[in-house]
């Protein structure tokens, strides 16, 4: 209780980049444009008492935002209601790019622009504000958390005690600065995060799905205690596809992504070409952690060659929070077949829609709305809620020997 008094005594007044003042131009200008849009994507249909409360309460709110990143939070915010975690907004400006970065003159231009002013920084004491945090558990979600050679994040509770902030206390980066608010930080369905602010790498205003669990950001990559290994997402090989034998009855495949677009969809079919009455032994490892999905085009290829496999053999799917989309649908596909299991935690939890190329600039032209346009009645109970592994993994070993265990006890 001391902790939180005190937390809430630090938190004052906010500096930002403010709103557009033009009178045809407010946050409430792009709400508007966003809710007509919304209303005839599928998910609202599916979920329109849900959606309609939320937009009556933030359209009172919208009424006091003055600036792009709290109007850019509001937004994001009322999507949440459509529990379609495909549909998201994003900022215009791309920010700091690559091509930004190798020129001096460029990012220099850059540090002047309103995007890399749009960060708040609250008037705090951040030493004293991470003396506070250091003093939190590891199963805590507020506390401090680092990218070794990176940056160190604090996230402590907001002032409405319902989201979390993180705010930057230490930085190597050239875009971020400390004492900028990087991410507000929402819950919704089972025990997610709506992770609403900026790209690690380029500033560009992103919103994505996060968890956070023993000391460790799944899908960004912080965590409390450098020193521990997040085993959820280490990988063997940075290949997008990989194959190994691990034993004279075990092999392992690496199946990084489903994107139906060459050139990775040639990559895809040529490594499952490869496969094609290659595989010979009886346990057969899939590892999809890390597939941020894409389309049947890609995943149908080899479903049907895995579907053969387990008819005769066993299989065995390492699954995690990265394991996104199209390739959440794989793994509960996967799961469906007779001798086969999943196994590490749960998925993403955004599988139920999917995109095809509905965007929208919002009149204001600071952000593009991305919505789903098509629905998956299959998957519907699956969003916001994830795949569950039949076995959970925890962080305190090599997943891949894990697993290899447990196929040598099992068999």
């Amino acid at each position: 209780m001391k902790s939180r008094i005190f937390l809430l005594f630090l938190l004052s007044n906010l500096t930002t980049s403010v709103y557009s003042q033009d009178k045809d131009c407010s946050c409430k200008t792009d709400l508007t444009f966003l809710d007509s849009k919304i209303r005839k994507t599928p998910a609202y249909k599916v979920n329109k008492e849900a959606y309609n409360t939320s937009y009556s309460k933030i359209a009172k709110e919208v009424t006091s935002i003055n600036s792009v990143f709290d109007c850019y939070t509001l937004l994001n915010k009322l999507l949440i209601s459509l529990n379609d975690n495909h549909s998201k907004i994003y900022g215009v400006d791309l920010g700091a790019t690559d091509k930004v970065k190798a020129s001096p003159d460029e990012l220099n231009n850059f540090k002047k622009s309103a995007l890399f002013n749009a960060y708040p920084k609250p008037n705090i004491d951040l030493d004293s504000l991470r003396a506070v945090l250091n003093s939190k558990t590891k199963m805590e979600l507020e506390g401090v958390y680092t990218r070794k050679n990176y940056m160190t994040i604090g996230v402590y509770k907001n002032e409405d005690k319902e989201s979390y902030k993180a705010i930057i206390l230490e930085s190597e980066s050239d875009v971020w600065q400390v004492g900028e608010i990087m991410y507000v930080l929402i819950p919704f369905g089972n025990d997610y995060l709506l992770s609403i602010g900026g790209s690690t790498p380029s500033k560009r205003l992103i919103a994505y799905t996060e968890r956070i669990e023993n000391g460790f950001f799944y899908f960004m990559g912080f965590q409390k205690d450098i020193s521990e290994t997040n085993y959820a997402a280490k990988m063997p090989s940075e290949d997008t596809y990989y194959r190994e034998e691990l034993s004279n009855e075990t092999t392992y495949l690496k199946i990084g992504s489903f994107n139906s677009w060459y050139p990775t969809l040639s990559d895809a079919e040529k490594f499952y070409k490869t496969l094609e009455g290659n595989l010979n032994k009886s346990n057969l490892i899939v590892d999809l952690r890390n597939n941020g999905g894409g389309g049947d085009r890609n995943s149908d290829i080899i479903y049907k060659l895995l579907k053969d496999y387990a008819k005769k053999n066993k299989i065995y799917v390492l699954i995690n929070h990265r394991t996104v989309s199209n390739a959440e649908q794989f793994a509960n596909r996967l799961r469906n077949l007779e001798n086969c299991k999943l196994f590490g935690i749960r998925t993403n939890g955004t599988l139920a829609y999917e995109i095809k190329a509905e965007s929208y600039t919002l009149p204001c032209g600071n952000f593009i709305a991305v919505l789903s346009s098509k629905k998956n009645s299959d998957y519907l109970a699956f969003e916001s809620t994830g795949i569950e592994p039949e076995i959970t993994y925890d962080m305190n070993s090599d997943w891949i020997e894990q697993l290899k265990n447990y196929i040598k006890s099992n068999n």
